[in-house]
């Protein structure tokens, strides 16, 4: 071996040494991004998920996945919109009917809708929160029973829930509940959810009563005329 060629290689491991010199070329994240352009943290969590295993080298299963991450992103999204929507139309309903007619819709939600009336309350909190700006409907979780957690949380909760940046899509139930866990509301703050709970029923309860007044009223008056046509007599 000539002296010319030991010195190109001393050279060599001289390049080599140095910060600025060409790092080696990871090919398992050319084939990351080869195909699809997606964030850095995408990359990171497919490398992480998939530590150990050879899948990272094979171009096909790595574009797979990303396509059906794309692709449930995108369908998530859409149920997201389709609970959205189905709240705004309940609250806009509920301003067209009267208390007794509304009562009447909710006692009957199973049977006029696909879901029960405890998930119809959902739906319109959701949509409440989200129209009022309480919840950002780029935040909004693909999950109504996530974003109805967030609903629940109190001010303090929520300035907590933002400032750890658990408002956001792809928050989970769990993480929201151990937040309203950790952060219980003052003593004072539960007892005036108490008294507004009790108030909700007592309204609920006159409008209940309200309506069987009327129900009762009509039943009186039918019986009176069924007795007046068979010719029934009060002794």
């Amino acid at each position: 071996m000539s002296k010319g060629q030991r010195l190109g290689r001393s050279r060599l491991l001289k390049l080599l040494e140095k910060d600025d010199a060409p790092q080696p070329v990871d090919s398992r994240a050319e084939t990351l991004t080869s195909q699809v352009v997606v964030q850095d943290d995408v990359v990171a969590v497919i490398r992480d998920v998939f530590e150990g295993t050879s899948l990272l080298s094979d171009q096909g299963k790595v574009s797979r996945i990303l396509a059906v991450r794309t692709e449930i992103n995108e369908s998530w999204g859409q149920a997201r919109d389709a609970f959205l929507s189905i709240g705004r139309a309940l609250l806009d309903l509920e301003n067209v009917l009267s208390k007794a007619e509304y009562l009447k819709l909710r006692s009957g939600s199973d049977r006029l809708f696909p879901f029960s009336d405890a998930t119809a309350t959902q739906f319109r909190q959701i949509a409440r929160a989200v129209e009022s700006g309480r919840i950002p409907m780029e935040k909004c979780p693909g999950s109504y029973g996530t974003a109805y957690q967030i609903t629940l949380l109190n001010d303090q909760q929520l300035t907590l829930a933002y400032e750890r940046g658990l408002i956001r899509p792809d928050v989970t139930r769990k993480e929201i509940a151990s937040l309203r866990k950790e952060v219980m509301p003052p003593a004072n703050d539960a007892a005036r959810m108490d008294l507004a709970a009790l108030r909700e029923e007592r309204r609920r309860l006159v409008r209940r009563e309200q309506q069987l007044a009327q129900d009762l009223h009509a039943v009186r008056a039918r019986i009176a005329e069924l007795e007046e046509l068979l010719g029934f007599r009060n002794d």
